[in-house]
C-alpha cells in the first residue's frame, strides 16, 4: 500500500541503513560542536533543558530528566546551575507542596531568541544553495523519523518533531 508520498513502502538496504547512522553521528556531532557559536551563556546541554522548558513549562525535574534521557542527579546540577544563573525559576506547585514546577525566566526567553536566531542563520547558510525541494524534503524527513514511534519508546516531552505541536518556534 502506498505511503503518504505515494510511494511503496519496502525494506530498507543494509546500505541505506549505514548511510542513515553515519549520517545521525555526523549530525549529533556537528549540532554539539555548533552550540558553542549559538550563544556564550549556555552549553548544548542547557539549550536542550531549556528548548524542553520552553516547549512544555513546568515540568518537574525528573519529567525534564526522562525528557532529555539523563539521569536525576545530573538533571539535578544542571538546573541548579540555570536557577543560579538566573535562567529558570522552580515554582511551588498547590496540589502538591513538595512539587516544584520549572519555568523560564525573561531571561532565559532571550537567551533562548537569540539562539533560535544563530541556528536558523547557519541552517540557511548550510543549505543556501540547496534547492527548496531538497530543504523541504530534509525539514518532512526529519519530522517524520522523530515521529515514528517504536514499542517501548518513552515519551519525549518537548522534543516531538512535529512542527504543529500546539506551540510557537521561539524568535517568531
Amino acid at each position: 500500500m502506498p505511503g503518504a508520498d505515494g510511494a511503496t513502502p519496502g525494506p530498507a538496504t543494509r546500505d541505506d541503513i549505514d548511510l542513515i547512522i553515519r549520517g545521525m553521528v555526523g549530525f549529533a556531532k556537528r549540532i554539539r560542536s555548533e552550540a558553542r557559536f549559538l550563544h556564550s551563556e549556555v552549553s548544548y546541554v542547557d539549550f536542550t533543558l531549556l528548548f524542553v522548558l520552553n516547549e512544555t513549562p513546568g515540568l518537574r525535574a525528573v519529567d525534564l530528566a526522562e525528557a532529555v534521557s539523563i539521569d536525576k542527579s545530573t538533571a539535578s546540577r544542571q538546573l541548579a546551575s540555570l536557577e543560579r544563573r538566573g535562567l529558570i525559576r522552580r515554582d511551588s506547585v498547590p496540589s502538591s507542596p513538595r512539587s516544584r514546577s520549572l519555568r523560564l525566566t525573561e531571561r532565559a526567553e532571550s537567551v533562548l531568541a537569540d539562539t533560535d536566531r544563530e541556528w536558523r542563520r547557519r541552517i540557511e547558510e548550510r543549505t543556501a544553495d540547496w534547492p527548496a525541494e531538497d530543504v523541504r524534503a530534509f525539514a518532512t524527513l526529519i519530522d517524520r523519523y522523530m515521529d515514528t514511534e517504536l514499542p517501548g519508546d518513552a515519551a519525549e516531552p518537548g522534543l516531538s518533531g512535529r512542527s504543529d505541536a500546539g506551540h510557537q518556534p521561539t524568535g517568531q
